[in-house]
């Protein structure tokens, strides 16, 4: 019998283990690990379940049985944290790519030909520069619409008819990344325009979490065992990503986030945990 899921929008669709199968082996789980967890997910499943409740299962048991690939699993909500906790999704974003091999840079206000602009990010590589639109979404359902991408696609223009009378940066390409989902329309627009549209399900063979995954850059709102005042003392300290946490030493750290010995050793410890894949 065909199981039938309820996705965040409301809309109905057949439930697809193999998927769930691809986020666990993305997330770093061993081969025993995924084909667990899918047997016990099967077993648990019934029609009409929201994505949500099976979000929260897969956590649950990833959590009983490998707890690092369950941090790594519930990176959707830790890259939504970032906005609570004081950190710039942007930064995040040119950290990103910089792993990558783009030189990336935070521009000051952009003049363009008729107003100037905010632009998140820059980023160059092979002698091309794209600008940079970062979305950060706090609430899960909520899509990108054809006029976020085509607002996005205005300020590119304009950026780009500045650029050549010598009042803007020179700009081949136009971005949108966010870690919510575009719109079919959204997507339409931009493909039909050459930008390059990411998001956490677009495009189907690499998204957002693949990017994120495949060089480990996870953020310290990926960390289980700190709350909210904690996660602020971070942004203060500008630390933003565990491969940089790793590197400080504990004492250095006891001093920027003002914890106790106990607190920090815990931290570090998961922060390892989370890094190192089955």
């Amino acid at each position: 019998m065909a199981i039938n899921i309820i996705k965040s929008d409301g809309e109905s669709q057949p439930f697809d283990i193999e998927k769930i199968k691809r986020t666990i082996l993305h997330s770093g789980a061993s081969k025993e690990t995924i084909d667990r967890i899918a047997s016990e997910v099967e077993k648990k499943v019934r029609d009409g379940m929201r994505t949500r409740e099976i979000y929260d299962m897969v956590i649950a048991l990833l959590e009983q049985k490998a707890p690092a690939v369950s941090r790594r699993y519930d990176l959707k909500n830790a890259i939504i944290r970032l906005g609570p906790a004081g950190f710039d999704f942007e930064k995040y974003i040119a950290e990103l790519l910089a792993a990558y091999g783009y030189k990336t840079e935070l521009p000051p206000i952009l003049e363009g030909a008729c107003v100037t602009h905010e632009v998140d990010v820059l980023a160059t590589k092979e002698g091309r520069t794209s600008m940079i639109e970062a979305k950060l979404r706090q609430e899960l359902g909520v899509f990108i619409t054809i006029k976020d991408t085509m607002s996005t696609w205005a300020r590119f223009l304009d950026l780009v008819d500045s650029a050549k009378i010598g009042k803007a940066p020179h700009l081949d390409e136009c971005w949108l990344v966010t870690n919510s989902r575009f719109s079919t329309d959204s997507i339409k627009f931009g493909h039909c325009k050459n930008m390059v549209m990411l998001s956490w399900d677009h495009p189907r063979e690499r998204p957002l979490p693949i990017w994120i995954d495949d060089v480990s850059l996870y953020p310290v709102t990926i960390l289980k065992s700190i709350g909210p005042s904690i996660l602020k003392s971070f942004s203060e300290a500008n630390i933003l990503l565990l491969r940089d946490l790793v590197k400080i030493s504990p004492e250095e750290l006891q001093e920027s986030l003002k914890l106790s010995p106990d607190v920090i050793k815990k931290l570090i410890e998961e922060a390892k945990m989370i890094l190192i894949k089955e």
